[in-house]
């Protein structure tokens, strides 16, 4: 899978979690969001990471 689609899915699943936080639970599930969001943030920069990486040590 390309790291293109990857980080696009990620940017997907942070908004799909905090628009179901906002529409279904309200936003009782701020804390929950935001720490499941972050999680998603950290493993999409280690993709791209990853992704910087090796199109850098492909010269």
């Amino acid at each position: 899978m390309k790291y293109t689609i990857m980080l696009y899915i990620a940017i997907c699943m942070m908004q799909i979690i905090i628009l179901a936080n906002i529409t279904i639970a309200k936003g009782a599930y701020n804390g929950l969001a935001m720490w499941l969001c972050t999680t998603v943030f950290v493993f999409a920069s280690t993709m791209f990471g990853l992704s910087w990486q090796r199109k850098s040590t492909k010269k």
